[in-house]
């Protein structure tokens, strides 16, 4: 008997990019995949001949994860695990699940799919204030203010940017706050809370929350708590601490 031990965050990700055209953001994957398998348990019945077949890729994937790897190694590992999902997921029972198209203001905030976009060169007003967000994530960006940087109406400007990088301009603001968050939970011990208004949101509001979670797939004090290891200067024990602190104040 092999057991598999998979993220569970890691196969939400990958329903959330299957249907694109469908769920707005993570959290609603993670809704979506309760609903499709309700069962905690299941018994898979493959067969002798696949459950041979599996066995070499089973006994490759077991040894691969059981040290580190390089770049090669984890790719090698992730189509490994692939070919097993691959076997497994038609035996797996799950509901019947009707899941309604996404809402135009849901379209409206949510990056654009790759394959919906077409390359063509950056308009310099969308690339204007791009910058401009850039230079200061922090600052209240109203479109008023974005529009009047740019020459263009705040409709024209919205157009124009969408175009160019598949989100609106406040959405777009909102990626490079919690990309800037990521990074500060990665490399500081500073408290959750600080982090959040230093890019210019309040915490407590749960507008920081609700936004990393959205782009990373996680709070952000499950990132701290779980994710990358903190580059702490005050030694090993503050970053355990000041992440027991952020959950302290949280709860």
């Amino acid at each position: 008997m092999t057991t598999l031990l998979i993220d569970t965050d890691y196969l939400i990700d990958h329903l959330f990019w299957q249907h694109l055209d469908l769920i707005p953001d993570r959290d609603a994957a993670r809704e979506l995949a309760a609903r499709l398998y309700p069962e905690p348990v299941q018994v898979l019945r493959l067969g002798e001949r696949e459950v041979e077949r599996l066995g070499p890729i089973l006994d490759e994937l077991a040894t691969r994860t059981k040290a580190a790897q390089d770049a090669a190694g984890y790719f090698r590992a992730h189509a490994l695990l692939m070919m097993v999902l691959e076997a497994i997921t038609p035996h797996i029972r799950h509901a019947a699940v009707e899941v309604p198209p996404l809402t135009a203001r849901q379209r409206a905030v949510r990056s654009a799919p790759p394959r919906w976009r077409a390359f063509r060169p950056v308009r310099r007003e969308a690339a204007r204030v791009a910058a401009l967000m850039h230079s200061d994530i922090a600052r209240h960006w109203p479109l008023d203010a974005l529009a009047a940087h740019a020459c263009l109406s705040p409709s024209q400007l919205s157009r124009v940017f969408k175009e160019a990088f598949g989100i609106t301009p406040l959405a777009y603001l909102s990626m490079l706050r919690v990309q800037e968050m990521a990074r500060l939970i990665r490399e500081t011990d500073l408290l959750v809370t600080v982090i959040a208004e230093r890019v210019g949101w309040c915490y407590h509001s749960g507008v920081a929350s609700r936004a990393f979670r959205r782009y990373m797939g996680v709070t952000p004090i499950h990132y701290r708590r779980y994710g990358p290891p903190t580059e702490s200067r005050e030694g090993p024990g503050v970053a355990v601490a000041r992440a027991a602190c952020d959950a302290h104040r949280v709860v």
